[in-house]
């Protein structure tokens, strides 16, 4: 009798998995099929078919592994893994990651399960709500932290989201934090817009402060943020303290004492310097146009920089010189919300732009003076109106009423129904310009020096009250010399008799923000510190000279961290191992 053939053992099991595979691909389709026609399926039974799914997607996910044909063995693969409106499959690394064990039982290399569990970690401690805290952000950051945790669960849990990796902004900057109250700053209508993108983009902010607590909850959440948002006072606190910054990037200013000498390794730093973020409205100037000198002791002409990194890790509203990274602000969306008035139906008046009356106490000699505003109050062809806020012994000049405090929509609504909107010198960089643009509305604006720079760093300082909107140039914006009165008259007729229609800056249209701050959110961080490094010679920049004495000096900076203090995720893990 012939004897029967016997497979060997392996070649027996890759046979019978082959066709468990098919099998479950089978029985994976037609239910699917099922789920689509059948109404009932449909409305009464799709959560428990789509965990069907999953658990039939990670059992061949399991078993094509062992497969000895790796041609077909990429085919099932590609029929299982649907990422475009299809399945969104577990990475290897996180199958069997379940949020309701005890983390003990996390997969070892699972970045999503550690995510989860420090973003609960600072959940439970925001809801304590016992440290140091803003407390008008404390509903928007428990909204923000409950909601985040959904991007760190298993895909077969019906809350799970797609997120970023990284998903977060820890932001320990006052104005972003401000964007919660609805503020009007200029900072803060940058801010607005830029975390209503953030938003768009699939990325959520924590408004964190003050400055302890947004180092604690940046040593909290290493493996969930993105990058970290700070001013550039807090910036520089926290590089040049060694309980704050990563032992290995603290490095003293030049000059200054190592303050590091005697702080053992437990109490160290562990924020890496590459994700410390500066967001600025300013941006850091040189001597030639800021009182760099008086703030920060710097006295040297051309760049320098408060981030010892270099400014490409400053970011700012406007395309500054320096390598300042833009990151641009719309307020596009908004602003198209109002109606356009017709230039034959507007009010025959120009709108003086000054929010606080102590604009025209400024003893700045280069401001048109006083006594222009009362001769143009007068002029009999159109009313010239006025909303600053009137202070205490600084009173309008003769001949101007102010018509009170404007909400941010009533501000809109009037600038879009004169005829001209009027710088008389300050605030130097405002929004209100661009309010003014969109909605058909010309500005005027003074020039300091009659020869006024329009070039580098002189757009951006003191040549004008507003460079950047001046270089527009007219129909949009007129200018005049701060101390001719002929020429400021003269501006104001042409502006008012412009019909320039809507108008907004290429560089400040939703497409282009959102597309400047895909770019910043996409740069490798750690990638451009390397860069740094080498060429550097292998060493951490140093913050310039008696830049960090002169802003405790000034009282600016916050305290460094104390003695005995250590990072926040080894207290946790302390406690972790003593319970």
């Amino acid at each position: 009798m012939k004897p029967s053939t016997i497979l060997p053992p392996l070649a027996r099991s890759l046979s019978q998995r082959r066709t468990l595979v098919i099998y479950i691909i089978v029985f994976f389709l037609i239910l699917f099929s099922l789920g689509l026609l059948h109404p009932d399926v449909r409305s009464e039974s799709a959560e428990h078919l789509s965990r069907f799914k999953d658990w039939g997607h990670d059992q061949a996910l399991n078993l094509f592994d062992g497969l000895e044909d790796e041609r077909w063995a990429s085919k099932v693969k590609g029929w299982l893994e649907l990422e475009d409106g299809g399945y969104v499959k577990e990475k290897k690394e996180c199958r069997g990651w379940d949020p309701q064990v005890d983390e003990a039982m996390d997969p070892e290399g699972c970045l999503k399960a550690k995510q989860y569990r420090q973003t609960m970690r600072v959940l439970a401690r925001e809801e304590l709500g016992k440290h140091d805290r803003w407390w008008f952000t404390r509903d928007h950051n428990l909204d923000t932290l409950r909601n985040m945790t959904r991007c760190f669960l298993p895909v077969i849990d019906p809350e799970f989201m797609p997120c970023p990796e990284k998903p977060l902004i820890i932001s320990g900057w006052w104005y972003t934090a401000e964007t919660i109250t609805g503020a009007t700053t200029g900072e803060v209508i940058w801010q607005s817009s830029v975390v209503k993108q953030l938003k768009q983009l699939g990325y959520y902010y924590l408004a964190v402060g003050p400055y302890v607590n947004w180092v604690t909850v940046a040593e909290m959440m290493p493996d969930v943020y993105h990058l970290l948002w700070n001013s550039d006072l807090d910036t520089v606190t926290c590089v040049t303290d060694p309980r704050c910054v990563a032992k290995e990037h603290y490095m003293p200013p030049e000059g200054a004492e190592d303050l590091s000498i005697g702080v053992s390794d437990e109490e160290r730093g562990v924020i890496p310097i590459w994700a410390l973020n500066i967001v600025d409205y300013w941006g850091s100037r040189p001597l030639d146009i800021a009182n760099v000198n008086y703030w920060w002791n710097h006295t040297e002409r051309g760049e320098w920089s408060y981030h010892p990194l270099g400014q490409e890790w400053i970011a700012t509203p406007w395309p500054l010189p320096g390598g300042h990274y833009h990151l641009p602000y719309s307020i596009e969306d908004e602003c198209l919300k109002a109606p356009l008035i017709p230039h034959d139906e507007r009010k025959n008046a120009a709108l003086l732009f000054a929010k606080k009356s102590s604009y025209f106490h400024y003893k700045n000699p280069y401001f048109p003076p006083s006594a222009f505003w009362t001769r143009l109050s007068h002029n009999p062809s159109y009313d010239l109106l006025c909303t600053a806020k009137e202070e205490e012994g600084k009173p309008l000049p003769d001949g101007l009423e102010s018509m009170g405090y404007q909400t941010k929509e009533e501000y809109t609504t009037l600038v879009g129904s004169v005829r001209a909107l009027v710088g008389m010198g300050a605030p130097p960089i405002s929004p209100s310009v661009y309010t003014a643009l969109c909605q058909g509305t010309p500005v005027v604006l003074p020039i300091f020096t009659e020869d006024a720079r329009m070039d580098g760093w002189h757009l951006y300082g003191s040549s004008s009250q507003h460079g950047p909107a001046v270089a527009l140039g007219e129909p949009y914006v007129y200018k005049y010399y701060s101390k001719n009165y002929t020429q400021l008259e003269e501006a104001v007729e042409r502006a008012m008799s412009s019909d320039i229609g809507r108008f907004i800056p290429d560089d400040m249209k939703i497409t282009y923000a959102i597309s400047q701050l895909s770019k910043y959110l996409s740069r490798d961080l750690k990638k451009m510190f390397e860069g740094v490094l080498i060429s550097n010679g292998g060493r951490v920049p140093r913050l310039a000279k008696e830049t960090r004495e002169r802003c405790y000096e000034l009282r600016r900076c916050s305290a460094p961290l104390g003695p005995g203090r250590r990072p926040a995720m080894s207290r946790l893990r302390d406690a972790s191992t003593d319970g």
